[in-house]
């Protein structure tokens, strides 16, 4: 069977478009729901980053600060990730 080459192409284009889009998107994630001002303070501190497709989550693991994702990257401002560095510092010590 062969496919359409037209039908082919908008597939592909359709895919790389939300591969993209997924890319750019930033997810926030806190331990508790954040209000409209430290949503904004954010935007403003990282404003380097595409805010109009964020996504913000509540997630119970994160004690304390907040964790951006963005495609690969992750900037880890949390307490969770404070300890996790100390504890690895403390350990590569011994």
């Amino acid at each position: 069977m062969k496919i359409n080459p037209k039908l082919k192409q908008d597939l592909k284009s359709f895919l790389m478009e939300k591969i993209q889009k997924e890319q750019n998107r930033v997810l926030v994630l806190s331990a508790d729901k954040l209000d409209i001002d430290e949503r904004k303070l954010l935007e403003k501190k990282f404003s380097d980053l595409n805010w109009k497709d964020s996504v913000y989550q509540i997630d119970k693991s994160v004690i304390a600060g907040i964790i951006i994702k963005v495609g690969s990257k992750t900037i880890d401002l949390s307490l969770t990730g404070s300890l996790s560095k100390l504890s690895n510092t403390l350990y590569e010590i011994d």
